[in-house]
């Protein structure tokens, strides 16, 4: 299965100790980058739909060009977690209203909090479920799951429950990618990865094992920065978010991944799914890609380019395979950009979501300012950055 992009949300909250151990133990440089001049003027922004009510952070594009949105249920808006909008914009709960109705009594069997998608190339999209809807609360039991489903036909194939031996108590999972077989979920509550092989995929449980339990690269070592004041959490603490951005390389051979603060972390998809690989090991194959700004989401090209989603600046930056840093838009409506997606024609969906304004990171208040944008770049039509 070829990864083709993803959707992610917000995790849990770390208490301020916990940032000041962590900042303790970042000691690596990053690798050198070429930083190129920025794109001047910026990359125009095109609007291709709008939210009046409910706060989203994620879109999957379909190759027919209907979109998937992702709406976190710990927003402060209720409804579908997941929707299916039409050429027309009408929207539709995906893949169904039975997956998306909260009277379900089945919680194995509906969509309780996604925190995170991806589309590979044979049509199927993978829904991360942490089982959590509401900021502090424990996962429902039976609602911490992956979510196979076949958009070709809108059919949810099969659900993986994950196995609670991976978990810790404060665990909440957020991020998901898939390759070589298996899915690579990220943990932002006690940061690590979860690997499951997806390889012997037949009616049975699949083997999942807990990998970088608390690593560091996986750990948040600073705050996060929107407009320049400091995120804090509903009781007024910093907020501290582990791991909760991870992409995968195009040929599946690398996982990107950081805590949502930065900075970037890279490593081997072969070290990860390899049994015999020392923790050790694991330890020495993680290299500090590059030290990015603060993310609200990223997505990877096809030719390797990523794009980050700067929430500090209100910006997006491409870095592409050869290493060159740009900024290619700057602009006061991306107000916290979320979870990118990017086609194969080079189009960069980007929704805003304005989750420093909702009650997970402002005193229990939503303060979101409506209508909320999503919007498209053609990211294939800029030309390359200068050296």
């Amino acid at each position: 299965m070829t990864p083709m992009s993803h959707v992610r949300s917000i995790p849990t909250l770390l208490a301020p100790g916990a940032l000041a151990a962590s900042l303790l133990l970042f000691t690596g440089p990053a690798l050198a980058a070429k930083p190129a001049p920025p794109l001047d003027p910026s990359a125009p922004l095109t609007e291709v739909a709008r939210s009046p009510s409910r706060v989203w952070n994620g879109v999957v594009v379909l190759p027919d060009g209907r979109m998937i949105l992702q709406y976190p249920a710990w927003a402060g808006t209720a409804g579908p977690a997941l929707t299916l909008r039409e050429a027309d914009g009408t929207q539709h709960p995906y893949p169904d209203a039975g997956w998306n109705d909260d009277a379900t009594a089945d919680a194995a069997h509906r969509l309780i909090a996604v925190e995170g998608m991806h589309l590979t190339d044979d049509g199927t999209l993978w829904v991360l479920d942490s089982g959590i809807a509401t900021d502090g609360q424990p996962a429902v039991p039976e609602g911490t799951k992956l979510v196979r489903i076949d958009t070709r036909t809108g059919e949810v194939v099969r659900t993986y429950p994950i196995d609670p031996a991976v978990l810790h108590p404060d665990s909440r999972l957020s991020g998901v990618r898939v390759g070589r077989d298996h899915a690579f979920i990220g943990d932002s509550g006690v940061a690590g990865l979860i690997v499951m092989d997806l390889g012997h995929d037949g009616a049975g449980p699949v083997t999942q094992r807990r990998l970088l339990d608390r690593q560091p690269s996986l750990t948040a070592q600073q705050p996060i920065t929107v407009g320049g004041q400091v995120l804090h959490d509903r009781t007024g603490h910093t907020a501290v978010i582990n791991v909760n951005q991870i992409e995968i390389s195009p040929d599946s051979q690398w996982l990107y991944y950081q805590a949502a603060s930065g900075p970037l972390y890279r490593i081997g998809t072969e070290l990860l799914t390899d049994t015999s690989i020392t923790d050790v090991e694991l330890d020495d194959g993680t290299t500090l890609w590059y030290k990015t700004p603060p993310l609200g989401g990223m997505t990877v090209a096809r030719d390797g380019t990523l794009y980050f989603d700067d929430v500090s600046t209100g910006s997006i930056f491409r870095f592409t395979a050869g290493r060159v840093y740009q900024r290619i838009v700057v602009d006061p409506r991306l107000r916290w950009p979320a979870n990118p997606y990017v086609t194969a024609d080079g189009k960069l969906y980007v929704p805003v979501a304005q989750l420093d304004r909702t009650p997970p990171f402002n005193q229990g208040r939503l303060d979101v300012q409506w209508p909320l944008s999503l919007y498209q770049v053609d990211v294939g039509a800029l030309p390359p950055p200068e050296r």
